[in-house]
C-alpha cells in the first residue's frame, strides 16, 4: 500500500508539474537578438547577441532558440537548409527565476547583400521534458553585408592611371600651373608670365599660355543586361557578383586617390549624380551594390543616353558583354575628351588594350 501510494503521488507531482510548466514555461520569458554590427563587409566575422530573460518565481530548466537567417551568414556548428536560403542556428539555455542570460554568436559573412533575422522559434520544457511549449518571436533585425573589392595581384592594372589634372575648357580661368607654349602679351598679364626666351627670339614680348584643367570625376556604368541582343535580360547570378566585385575595386582605388565618383546602373535604374570624394560617398555607392538585385530594367545604350555626362571626365563601364553600340558610345565620349574604359568577362577583339584580372578582363581604348 506505501509503494503504492509513493506512486500515486508522485503521478500526481508529475501531473501538476507539467499542468503548471505547459501554462507558464515560456510566460514572462522576453527574447531579443541584435546583430554587434548595423554594416560589415564580405568576409568580415560578426557577432549575434541573444538575450533571455525569465522574468518570473518559476525556473526554466530547459529553453531552446531556433534562429532562422541566411545561409550566406555562417555560424559555428550551425547548416543550411537544403535547397533553401535559410540557415537554423539553435542555442540550449537554463534559467533560474529571475535571470538574464546573454549569448555571443560569431558568424562570416560570405556574400553581400542585406540579410534580416526575421523571427526566433522559442521551445520551453519542464524538468522531465513532458511538457513542450513552442511560440516565434519577431526579430526583424537587419545587416548591411558591403561587397569586398575584386582581388588583383600588383602590377595587373594599366599604367594610365586615373590620377592627376586634364585639360579642358570648361572653366573661365586658366591654370596657373599648366602651362603650354607661348604666346603675344596682351597687356593684361602680370610680369610674373612673361617668357622671357621666347621674347628673345620672337623680338616681342610674350607671355606664358596657360591651359583649363579640373580634376578628374569618374562615373562607374553597371551594365545588368546579359546581352545586346533582344529583350533586355539580367546576366547569371556568377556574373553580377564578378561585376559588383569590380565596381568594389575601383571604389576601393578612387577612395585611395580622393577622386570623385557618381555611379549608375540600368538594373535599378539607380543614378548617383555629382558623386563627391568623402568616405561617405564612397560608401553610399557600396551600400547600393549590396543591395543590388540581379535584375535589368532597360537596354543599357537608352539608359546611357539619359545620362548627363556634363562633369564627368572618366566612365568606367561594367559589363557582361561587349558590342559595337557600346564601342560606339565609347567613342563618342572619346571624340568629347573623356576617357572610357571597361571591366568585361567577353574577350572579343575590338581594338583595344585587354588587361586580366582573373576572371574579368580590362579593356583601354588606345589613345588615337
Amino acid at each position: 500500500m506505501e509503494l503504492i501510494a509513493i506512486l500515486l503521488i508522485v503521478a500526481v507531482v508529475v501531473i501538476c508539474e507539467q499542468f503548471i510548466y505547459r501554462k507558464m514555461v515560456l510566460k514572462n520569458v522576453e527574447y531579443t537578438v541584435n546583430f554587434s554590427v548595423d554594416e560589415a563587409f564580405e568576409g568580415d566575422t560578426i557577432e549575434i547577441v541573444e538575450e533571455v530573460s525569465n522574468n518570473k518565481w518559476l525556473p526554466v530548466p530547459w529553453l531552446k532558440t531556433e534562429l532562422s537567417t541566411s545561409r550566406w551568414l555562417e555560424f559555428t556548428g550551425s547548416a543550411a537548409a537544403r535547397g533553401s536560403d535559410a540557415r537554423f542556428v539553435p542555442s540550449v539555455f537554463a534559467l533560474k527565476p529571475y535571470q538574464k542570460c546573454t549569448r555571443t554568436r560569431k558568424a562570416v559573412a560570405l556574400k553581400r547583400g542585406e540579410f534580416t533575422l526575421e523571427s526566433t522559434s522559442i521551445i520551453g520544457s519542464d524538468l522531465l521534458g513532458l511538457a513542450s511549449v513552442s511560440k516565434i518571436v519577431k526579430t526583424n533585425r537587419t545587416i548591411r553585408i558591403l561587397p569586398s573589392p575584386y582581388e588583383v595581384g600588383e602590377g595587373e592594372l594599366s599604367s594610365e592611371e586615373l590620377s592627376g589634372e586634364i585639360i579642358t575648357r570648361r572653366f573661365i580661368c586658366d591654370d596657373p600651373f599648366l602651362k603650354s607654349g607661348s604666346r603675344e602679351y596682351t597687356g593684361r598679364e602680370p610680369m610674373n608670365r612673361v617668357h622671357w626666351s621666347s621674347t628673345a627670339r620672337q623680338g616681342r614680348l610674350m607671355v606664358f599660355n596657360n591651359d583649363f584643367t579640373t580634376e578628374n570625376r569618374v562615373l562607374i556604368l553597371m551594365n545588368m543586361q546579359k546581352t545586346g541582343i533582344g529583350d533586355p535580360r539580367p546576366p547569371v547570378i556568377a556574373d553580377t557578383e564578378t561585376m559588383i566585385k569590380a565596381a568594389a575595386f575601383m571604389i576601393d582605388m578612387y577612395a585611395e586617390q580622393k577622386i570623385p565618383v557618381s555611379f549608375a546602373t540600368n538594373g535599378s535604374g539607380k543614378i548617383l549624380e555629382n558623386g563627391g570624394a568623402s568616405e561617405e560617398d564612397y560608401l553610399g555607392i557600396l551600400r547600393v551594390l549590396a543591395g543590388l538585385e540581379n535584375t535589368c530594367d532597360t537596354d543599357f545604350c537608352d539608359f546611357c543616353s539619359r545620362i548627363d555626362f556634363e562633369e564627368i571626365t572618366d566612365i568606367a563601364v561594367i559589363t557582361p558583354y561587349m558590342d559595337n553600340r557600346i564601342i560606339d558610345f565609347a567613342r563618342d565620349q572619346k571624340r568629347l575628351g573623356r576617357n572610357v574604359f571597361f571591366y568585361c568577362n567577353d574577350e572579343t577583339g575590338c581594338g583595344h588594350q585587354v588587361i586580366h584580372l582573373g576572371r574579368i578582363h580590362r579593356y583601354m581604348f588606345l589613345k588615337d
